[in-house]
Formats: C-alpha cells, sequence, structure tokens
C-alpha cells in the first residue's frame, strides 16, 4: 500500500504538470497487459481530476513502433490527452502521428517499469528544465553540421542538419499535438537522409536492450550503419537485433537526441532513463518520421554515448557533460 502511494505522487506530476489536465478533458489511458497497476493508477488519477477518463488495454506489441490495433488508433485520435504505460513505444507508429495530428496531447513511457515511478527521475521541475531543452534546441535550430567526437580519440562522426527543426521532449505538453516521453526528457534533431559519416563508440546503452557492459565501435557511411564491432557481446546482440527486423532502413540514422534528465541514470533497467541521462546523446536509428525524416522502418533503436564531445558548426556545446552556448 506504501509503495502504491509513493508512486501516485509521480502520476500526479504527469497529469498535472506535464499534461495540465483538466476538467471535462477526455483522457485515453492506454496500457498494454505487462503494465495494467501503472494504467489503473493513471486511470483512478484521471478520473479523481475530474476528466472524463478511458482505460484501454491490449497485448504487448514485439517491438518499438510497431503499429497499434485499429481501434486503439480512433480512440489516440478523438482524446484531448494521452498516457501510454507500455512495453515498446507507441511513438513512432502511424497511430500516434494520426492522434498528434488531430491535437491530443501524449505522454508515452516505453519500457515502462514500477521503478521509474519509485527511484527519483520524475522528480524534477519540468517546467524549469524545459528551459535548457528550449536554449539547446534553438542552437540546433540554426546549426547545419554537428562533429561528434571524445576524448578517447575513438569517436569521430559528422552530422548533416542543414535546414534540419529540433524537436524539443521536455515533459511539457500543454499545446494540442505536443508529446514527451518523461524521465527522457530531451531534444533531438534528424540528420539529412543518408549524411552522416565516420566511427562512434557506443559505451551507454542499447534501447530497446539495456545498459552496455562492454563498449563497441560502429562505422557509418552515406547515414547507414556498415560496419558493427562483434569483438564484444553488446556488439553481437546489437548485430543480431538489427538482422531481426529484416530491414534495411533500420540502420539508417534519423536521430541525434541529448539527455537531459538531471535525475536520470543509466543502468537502472529503465529504458527511458538510460537516453534521458544528463549530458549523454544517443543516435536514432530506422524509424525517423516522428523526427522530421522521411526514412520509414519497421522500428526505431536509440545507442547512448556517455561522454560526447559535441561542436555545432565548430561552436562546443556539450563536454564533460556539461551544457556551453
Amino acid at each position: 500500500m506504501l509503495e502504491r502511494m509513493e508512486m501516485m505522487k509521480p502520476v500526479g506530476v504527469i497529469l498535472d504538470q506535464c499534461l495540465n489536465l483538466q476538467p471535462g478533458e477526455q483522457l485515453l489511458v492506454l496500457a498494454d497487459t505487462d503494465n495494467l497497476r501503472i494504467g489503473q493508477m493513471f486511470a483512478l488519477a484521471g478520473q479523481m481530476r475530474g476528466a472524463e477518463t478511458i482505460f484501454l488495454t491490449y497485448k504487448p506489441r514485439s517491438r518499438h513502433g510497431e503499429d497499434l490495433p485499429g481501434i486503439i488508433a480512433e480512440a489516440m485520435k478523438a482524446a484531448d490527452a494521452i498516457v501510454a504505460p507500455t512495453a515498446f513505444s507507441v511513438n513512432h507508429t502511424s497511430a500516434r502521428k494520426a492522434a498528434s495530428d488531430a491535437g491530443a496531447r501524449l505522454i508515452f513511457f516505453p519500457g515502462c517499469k514500477e521503478e521509474m515511478f519509485l527511484d527519483g527521475c520524475l522528480d524534477i521541475d519540468f517546467i524549469a528544465q524545459s528551459q535548457v531543452i528550449a536554449d539547446l534546441s534553438e542552437v540546433l535550430e540554426h546549426g547545419r553540421e554537428i562533429h561528434l567526437t571524445s576524448n578517447d580519440g575513438r569517436t569521430d562522426l559528422t552530422i548533416n542538419i542543414t535546414d534540419r527543426h529540433a524537436v524539443p521532449q521536455n515533459g511539457i505538453c500543454h499545446a494540442p499535438g505536443t508529446i514527451s516521453p518523461p524521465p527522457c526528457i530531451e531534444t533531438a534533431v534528424a540528420p539529412v537522409e543518408y549524411t552522416t559519416q565516420g566511427v562512434v563508440c557506443i559505451d551507454g546503452a542499447v534501447v530497446p536492450g539495456g545498459e552496455v557492459l562492454e563498449p563497441f565501435m560502429l562505422t557509418f557511411e552515406n547515414g547507414r550503419i556498415v560496419s558493427v564491432d562483434t569483438s564484444t557481446k553488446d556488439g553481437r546482440m546489437l548485430e543480431d537485433l538489427l538482422a531481426s527486423y529484416d530491414d534495411k532502413e533500420i540502420y539508417s540514422h534519423v536521430e541525434l537526441g541529448f539527455g537531459l534528465n538531471p535525475k536520470a541514470k543509466i543502468g537502472r533497467g529503465v529504458e527511458l532513463e538510460d537516453e534521458g541521462e544528463f549530458g549523454t546523446i544517443h543516435l536514432g536509428i530506422g524509424n525517423g518520421i516522428t523526427f522530421g525524416s522521411t526514412i520509414r522502418a519497421s522500428g526505431h533503436i536509440d545507442l547512448v554515448v556517455r561522454h560526447p564531445i559535441v561542436t555545432v558548426d565548430g561552436k562546443v556545446v556539450l563536454k564533460d557533460r556539461k551544457l556551453s552556448f
């Protein structure tokens, strides 16, 4: 009972601070069968706030971005606000895009686990942190080329973002059509298709998958992964994961994201924390339509780098886990 009461506090923060849920609004709680208890808490909290609350559940998908049943897609389009604690992300789906286009506000929790409602990663001032996200987004909005390096010299990656728009996900979904996946608060940008070049050491996490304990190298040519270092266990796991999609576009680079949650930590077993830890970056590959890319794929994978050095048009914006503008 005490644990349930502790979990209700961040549930309330999500509905009040992040979604700004109002009495009379139509709230859709969308939970797969792996997350029924969390879904029930959101449904109860929504009812307590006077929202017209609808709770739908479905069989977990097999991977991020896998399309949802049609009946759920229709319900999403009709909702004012949506909360989706699920095993796999609803973000990279046609149903999510249609719901956003219709004006639904969405908070989604891919890789959802009860631990994220207990470990403090949601105990932040989302509104205050949104200013940091806005400042970095402004830099990306006007940038043309990003250079990703590292202190050990293993990473050297060039990313073209000319005329691309930043996609901030700050946990604040007050305006129609906005989305965010707390505790992974971030800003992201899509590279120009098939232009990313170079090498990068993945030493943080693979999402879905978990913390990387044996770092490995990736090589990008013309925007696609052409080589995975399989000398480590984690490298072999990624190679197998990529092959399992049987989709050439799963190898395509579609996102550069910056983790900006000061209380998120890699390795707690919560995917959203793995890519949200402050000072890290992640390279998204696969489906990129929600970031402004034209590349479509059957799934989306994020690859996290712990201590990157990031320059935008020759100016350092991130080094040693510190931002500078």
